[in-house]
C-alpha cells in the first residue's frame, strides 16, 4: 500500500483521503452489502496511487543526487510493509490453532506464498479463484495485491534508474505508456466472458498498467514542483477533473461487478484514468479538491489503510459461517468493521509507527526490534498495574481492537464447532474431471429409497460445487477449473463419458464413475434410460437435463418421478461447457425435445452465452432453473436468467431460489448442496414444471420424505406454442402412499387450513 507518512516529501492529505475511499470500497465488497458490487476496484485505485508515489520519490531522489539508492529504498519498503504483515500471519496462525487446527495444513502453501510475496502467481498456477469459492476461503487470499505491488517495488526502481540514465523524459514516458497499453491489452485479450476472471485479476502482467499509469503521472506531475499559485481557469479545470474522476470511480464501484463483460476489456482501464485525474487534482496544493479529500476522519482512515486492508479479510473470513457467505448481516458486518479498524489502529500504534519513526530518525532497523520494544514496554506497564497513556482517538480504537481480537477467537471457535471449515471437505483441483457415480433404484423394483448421487472423493475442483460434506478437508479455498477440459460427466445410464462421449471402462469401484453392475442397480438394465428419446412411452422420455453437482443431488429423485429422463451432470461444470455437452448428447441421440438447464452454481455467464445456447437448442422446449448459492454470483445468475426470459417468451425459468427460501433443512452446511429433503423438493418442483398435465410416477415409499397431495401453480408464457396458451395452469400430483407428517412436506411454504401446504409458483418473468 502507499506510504502513509511524509517520507521526506511533501505531505498530501488528499491522497490519504483517497486511500480511505479505496480501502472502504474493498471492505464493502467483502462484506457484500449489495450496493457496492464493484468495491474490489478499490485495489485498482491503490495501484495507481502506489505507482505515482513510488515513482515520485525515486525521480526526486534522482534529480537531487543523480542516483537512486536501491538499498535504502528497499529497506524503507521492508520497514513499511513486512512487520505488519508478519504480525498478521502469526496472529491468524494462532487463531486457527485455537479455533480450527485441522485447517492449517491446507494453508501452508498460501502462507509461504504470502511470506515471499508471490500469492498472486500461487493462486494462478493452482487455479484458486478469487471470486468462485465453495471451500472455506483462505484468510490470506487478499494478499495477492500486496504481491503485485512488492513485485513492482522490486523491479521498477531498477528499470527506472536505467531509463533515467539512458533515455530522455519523452522516451521514458513513451516506454512507460507503451508498457501500460500492452498490459491493459493483455487483460482484454486473455479475458473470456463467462469464464472465471481470476487469471486476469491476479496477474502482475495484466494489472501492471495501473501502476505504470501512476508512474507516468509522477514524471509529468512531480509533487514537489507543483506551485500553489494557479490561475482561476486552471484551478477550475483541475477541480472539475478531480470531481469527474471521483464520480466515474464511484459509478464503477456502485454499478460494476466482477463478472461484467465491460470490466476487463475496458472498465479497469477507465478506472485507472479516472484515478489519475483524482490524484493529479488531490496532489496539487492550489486545488481545493485535495483539501476536501483531506478531511480529518478520511485522513485518519487513510493513514491506517494498509493495516485495515491487511486485517479486514481474515476477520471477515474467520467470523462468517460458510453457509451464509455472500449474505448481508448488518450486525455481523458492523462488528467485523470495528474489529478490522481496531486491529489496524493497534498495528499502526505499536508496530508500524515505531518502526517508521526509528527509520526516519536514522536508527538501525534491526528487523522488528522497534515494534517488539514498544510491545514490551506496553506489557511491562500493564503487568505492573500502571496506566497506559493513549491520546486522541487511539483510546477508543485500542479498546475496540482488543475486544475485537477476543471476539475473533471466540467466533472462530464457534464456527469450528457448528459451521466450521473442516466440517466440509474441499479437494484441490489437480486437472481433469471428477468421476461421479449415480445409483438410483428402478421405479417399481422395491421400496428402497433413492439415495443422493454419490460423489467419489477423487481429485476435483476444490472450489466448484460438488464436494460432499464428510470428506477430508483439503485445499485453501475455491479453485477455478479450466473450461477447456470438460472431463467426464455422468448420465443416468450409469456410465461415465469423456469429453468425446465415449464411455469409460470401470468395474464399479469407487471413483470410476460406473454404477455397480446388476439388474436392480443399473437403470439402463431396465430399459428406461439411454437410446433415442421418445421411443418407449415413459413419462420422462424425451426430457434431458444438463447440470452440475446440484443436479446430481436430485438425479435419483428425478429418475423416479420421470422414468426415462436423461440426466447429464458433472461436478464443477461451467455454463460455457453447456454447448459442447448438448452437441455431444445430440450426436449420441440423448438430447430430448425438452431440455432443462441447471447451471450457474459454479459461476455466472453472460447474456450472449445464454442466447447462443438457446439458439443452439431451438426449436426444443427449454427450461432453466435459477440458483440458490450464498456466493456473490448468485444474483448475477438469477438476473441473467430473468432478463433472458423477458427476451425469449418460450423460455421458462423455474424459481428454485424462491421455492427454497428459508428452507435451511434442504441444504448441507455449505448452503448449496442438497440434503435428501432438498433433493426431493427440487426434483418435484422440476417435474411439476416439465409435465404440468401428466401424472407423475410415485416415489418409493418411506424415503426421506413421502409425497403429499399438493397443488402447483405453474406460470407458462402465453405465447408458447408447445404449452397450453394460458398464463396459469394448475396440476395435481396424486399420492400413492399415505401422507407424511406436515413438517416433512417437501414443498411446504406455510400451512393452509387443514394442514395443506400452500401453493408453490414457478415463474417465467416477462
Amino acid at each position: 500500500m502507499p506510504e502513509p507518512m511524509r517520507s521526506g516529501g511533501r505531505y498530501m492529505p488528499g491522497l490519504d483521503g483517497l486511500r480511505a475511499l479505496a480501502v472502504l470500497a474493498v471492505l464493502a465488497y467483502h462484506l457484500n452489502p449489495g450496493w457496492a458490487p464493484g468495491g474490489m476496484l478499490g485495489v485498482g485505485v491503490f495501484f495507481v496511487l502506489s505507482g505515482y508515489l513510488i515513482t515520485d520519490l525515486l525521480a526526486e531522489e534522482w534529480r537531487q543526487t543523480g542516483r537512486i539508492d536501491l538499498r535504502d529504498f528497499w529497506m524503507r519498503r521492508f520497514r513499511r510493509l513486512i512487520p505488519a504483515l508478519w504480525l498478521l500471519l502469526i496472529t491468524v496462525i494462532l487463531v486457527l490453532l485455537v479455533s480450527d487446527p485441522g485447517r492449517l495444513g491446507s494453508l501452508w502453501g498460501d502462507l509461504v506464498a504470502a511470506f515471499f510475496y508471490v500469492s498472486n502467481w500461487w493462486y494462478i498456477f493452482h487455479h484458486i479463484s478469487y471470486f468462485q469459492q465453495f471451500g472455506p476461503p483462505s484468510p490470506f487470499g487478499h494478499l495477492w495485491s500486496l504481491a503485485v505491488e512488492e513485485q513492482f517495488y522490486l523491479l521498477w526502481p531498477l528499470l527506472l534508474a536505467l531509463g533515467l540514465r539512458r533515455l530522455s523524459r519523452r522516451w521514458m514516458l513513451t516506454g512507460i505508456l507503451t508498457g501500460a497499453i500492452l498490459s491493459a491489452g493483455a487483460m482484454a485479450w486473455i479475458y473470456q466472458p463467462g469464464v472465471d476472471p481470476s487469471r486476469v485479476y491476479y496477474g502482475t502482467d495484466t494489472r501492471a498498467f495501473a501502476l505504470l499509469f501512476g508512474a507516468a503521472l509522477a514524471l509529468v506531475w512531480p509533487s514537489r514542483h507543483l506551485a500553489p499559485a494557479l490561475s482561476r481557469g486552471r484551478r477550475r479545470l483541475l477541480s472539475a477533473a478531480g470531481i469527474a474522476g471521483l464520480l466515474v470511480v464511484l459509478i464503477l464501484i456502485l454499478t460494476s461487478d466482477e463478472y461484467g463483460p465491460f470490466l476487463y476489456p475496458g472498465g479497469m482501464l477507465l478506472l485507472s484514468l479516472a484515478t489519475l485525474a483524482m490524484v493529479a487534482a488531490a496532489a496539487h496544493p492550489g486545488v481545493a479538491f485535495g483539501r476536501i479529500l483531506g478531511w480529518a476522519p478520511l485522513r485518519w482512515i487513510g493513514v491506517r489503510s494498509y493495516g485495515i486492508y491487511l486485517w479486514h479479510y481474515p476477520v471477515i473470513v474467520l467470523t462468517t459461517p460458510l453457509n451464509t457467505a455472500g449474505q448481508w448481516d448488518g450486525i455481523r458486518a458492523g462488528l467485523q468493521v470495528a474489529a478490522s479498524i481496531g486491529l489496524a489502529a493497534l498495528s499502526w500504534r505499536f508496530i508500524e509507527k515505531p518502526i517508521l519513526r526509528r527509520g526516519k530518525s536514522g536508527g538501525q532497523v534491526g528487523g522488528a526490534a522497534p515494534a517488539l520494544g514498544s510491545l514490551g514496554r506496553l506489557w511491562t506497564t500493564l503487568r505492573k498495574g500502571g496506566r497506559v497513556r493513549v491520546v486522541g482517538p487511539a483510546r477508543l480504537t485500542g479498546a475496540a481492537a482488543l475486544s475485537a481480537a477476543l471476539l475473533l477467537i471466540v467466533a472462530g471457535s464457534w464456527l469450528h464447532a457448528h459451521a466450521g471449515a473442516n466440517v466440509l471437505g474441499w479437494g484441490p483441483w489437480r486437472g481433469g474431471g471428477t468421476a461421479v457415480s449415480v445409483t438410483a433404484p428402478v421405479p417399481g423394483m422395491g421400496g428402497s429409497p433413492p439415495e443422493p448421487a454419490s460423489v467419489a472423493p477423487t481429485s476435483q475442483p476444490g472450489g466448484s460445487a460438488g464436494t460432499r460434506p464428510g470428506t477430508p478437508h483439503q485445499g485453501s479455498g475455491g479453485t477455478c477449473p479450466p473450461p477447456s477440459t470438460p472431463g467426464p460427466s455422468t448420465s443416468t445410464d450409469g456410465s461415465t463419458e469423456g469429453a468425446d462421449g465415449a464411455p469409460s471402462s470401470g468395474g464399479g469401484e469407487p471413483g470410476t464413475g460406473t454404477s455397480p453392475s446388476g439388474p436392480s442397480d443399473n437403470p439402463r438394465s431396465s430399459g428406461d434410460q439411454g437410446g433415442n428419446p421418445g421411443q418407449d412411452g415413459k413419462v420422462g422420455t424425451g426430457i434431458t437435463v444438463v447440470g452440475d453437482s446440484v443436479l446430481l443431488d436430485a438425479a435419483p429423485y428425478l429418475q423416479n418421478l420421470l422414468p426415462g429422463i436423461v440426466v447429464d451432470g458433472k461436478v464443477g461444470r461451467q455454463f460455457i461447457q453447456a454447448g459442447d455437452v448438448a452437441a455431444e448428447l445430440e450426436r449420441t441421440g440423448k438430447l430430448g425435445d425438452t431440455v432443462i438447464i441447471e447451471l450457474g452454481t459454479n459461476g455466472p455467464f453472460t447474456d450472449r452465452q445464454l442466447d447462443d445456447l438457446l439458439a443452439q437448442l431451438a426449436p426444443r422446449r427449454v427450461l432453466a432453473i435459477n440458483v440458490r448459492v450464498p456466493r456473490p454470483w448468485q444474483d448475477v445468475v438469477n438476473r441473467t436468467l430473468a432478463a433472458a426470459a423477458a427476451r425469449h417468451p418460450d423460455l421458462t425459468v423455474i424459481d428454485w431460489y424462491r421455492a427454497s427460501s428459508g428452507k435451511t433443512e434442504w441444504f448441507y452446511s455449505d448452503g448449496v448442496h442438497l440434503t435428501p429433503q432438498g433433493s426431493r423438493a427440487y426434483a418435484e418442483l422440476v417435474a411439476a414444471a416439465i409435465r404440468p398435465n401428466r401424472a407423475l410416477s410415485p416415489l418409493p415409499s418411506r424415503s426421506a420424505l413421502d409425497v403429499q397431495d399438493f397443488t402447483l401453480s405453474v406460470r407458462h408464457p402465453a405465447s408458447s406454442a408447445k404449452r397450453p396458451a394460458t398464463t396459469d395452469s394448475t396440476i395435481k400430483a396424486s399420492p400413492s402412499v399415505p401422507p407424511a407428517p406436515e413438517d416433512e412436506s417437501p414443498l411446504q411454504r406455510g400451512d393452509e387450513p387443514g394442514g395443506r401446504p400452500s401453493p408453490t409458483t414457478i415463474h417465467s418473468p416477462h
